[in-house]
């Protein structure tokens, strides 16, 4: 659907609809409105070694956001998140609004994150449009949280984006059953040629590479095989939440497939079966949780494999009172990522391996809240492979609305490794976000 075409929908609707609670919906759209500024300075201590990277030590990023929503009817709403973005960075964003059938991988400098229309009953909520889809309970890293979009341009900055969907919800009690189909093939933004961010193999999705390839990113029609359907049943008892679910649809996780030239290879995300669980339980300041996913590849377009996450958080008071501070939370987690299956290789060149992040790694982080004014955090990420990334940083907030963060960090590792890869990417950096 054409944006103009959409836009002029919604303000028929808008128009149209009997007002809720006495108010029209487009004064409910401005009452309703929230403003962020988010504004990001970061000088970065290397040159990247690419000579086609952009080479510049600092680099600025501003990025405002609005969101708001409106109810048409007592059991009918809508809204939107809206941003737009100025980057220094060569090529970062450019452009107005991606329509479903979008293929650049660039994010727009204007664009919805989300636009949506909603039905409300009491035992069941129905969705339409463009919104977030976030799965998983682990504290750190979630392997299950594969089915959303993000703008990864920025790996160390990331930003959510919603997905096209029609999707129902029924309420059973304390528990929720959800019904989602993504009739689109999307993919998450990743940096452009030249980002320092990109990576040796020239594809930032891929760690490592057998050769330097032409790579040409290739999308499936919207064709009722190619939909990805979500079925998901979460719940909560006393102590504990839960949640298991199934998906087919295209993988998050990209193979190569040989092209028409030598040199050329293909990148497909292979339509795929995945079956997940987790669960995560509450002992006084203690949290426990461990998830799992399992992927099965369609016609073995890809290996079949597991992913799974297990993990402790610790919530501290009483040595934090004693330093005199207000709490300290302190996360470990194993990220782990075994093969089951191989691959057909008279039909993949390259599996999905090396496009898969945090394979078999230790992370943790401790975070120190001082006050309601000050924080601070200190976090590691350790691949076995032998790559790590160390980060920190600071928090102030003056007030509600207004936040200064500094952050830092260091990547180490071999060049084909997940952190290696930015060795030259350590920074320091300053972002102020504020909301009205």
């Amino acid at each position: 659907m054409k944006i103009q075409l959409l836009t002029s929908l919604v303000l028929v609707c808008l128009y149209s609809f009997n007002a809720h609670a006495d108010e029209n919906p487009l004064s409910q759209f401005i009452d309703n409105a929230e403003y962020e500024l988010d504004i990001t300075g970061t000088g970065y201590f290397k040159a990247p070694t690419s000579s086609t990277a952009d080479g510049d030590d600092a680099a600025f990023l501003g990025r405002f956001t609005v969101k708001s929503q409106s109810y048409l009817t007592d059991n009918l709403s809508t809204g939107f998140s809206l941003y737009g973005a100025y980057s220094s960075q060569k090529h970062a964003y450019s452009g107005a609004f991606r329509n479903p059938a979008h293929r650049a991988r660039q994010p727009r400098t204007v664009d919805f994150n989300t636009a949506w229309l909603r039905y409300e009953a009491d035992n069941f909520e129905i969705i339409l449009g463009k919104d977030y889809i976030e799965m998983g309970l682990s504290e750190l890293y979630s392997p299950v949280d594969r089915f959303g979009l993000y703008n990864l341009t920025n790996p160390s900055q990331t930003y959510k984006m919603g997905v096209w969907q029609a999707g129902i919800d029924f309420f059973i009690g304390d528990d929720t059953l959800t019904f989602k189909v993504m009739p689109v093939h999307e993919k998450s933004l990743i940096p452009s040629n030249h980002s320092r961010w990109l990576g040796n193999t020239d594809d930032p999705e891929f760690t490592a590479l057998a050769a330097v390839y032409d790579i040409q990113e290739s999308y499936r029609p919207v064709r009722i095989e190619n939909v990805g359907y979500l079925l998901q049943y979460k719940g909560s008892r006393a102590g504990y939440d839960f949640f298991g679910l199934v998906h087919h649809g295209p993988s998050i996780y990209p193979t190569l497939q040989q092209g028409t030239a030598t040199n050329q290879r293909n990148k497909v995300d292979p339509l795929a079966t995945s079956v997940a669980a987790g669960i995560l339980k509450v002992i006084d300041e203690w949290k426990l949780y461990s998830e799992v996913i399992y992927q099965y590849t369609d016609s073995n377009r890809d290996e079949d494999f597991i992913r799974y996450a297990v993990g402790v958080s610790y919530s501290d008071n009483v040595l934090a009172n004693i330093l005199g501070l207000s709490q300290i939370n302190t996360t470990l987690q194993w990220s782990g990522d075994e093969s089951v299956d191989a691959e057909d290789s008279n039909q993949v060149d390259t599996r999905s391996r090396e496009s898969r992040p945090l394979r078999n790694s230790v992370l943790g982080k401790v975070e120190i809240e001082h006050n309601h004014k000050w924080g601070y955090f200190f976090s590691a990420s350790h691949n076995i492979e032998g790559d790590f990334g160390l980060f920190g940083g600071a928090e102030y907030k003056p007030n509600d609305n207004l936040t200064f963060r500094l952050e830092g960090a260091f990547f180490d590792g071999a060049d084909n490794t997940h952190f290696g890869r930015w060795e030259d990417n350590d920074y320091l950096r300053l972002r102020t976000i504020y909301k009205f």
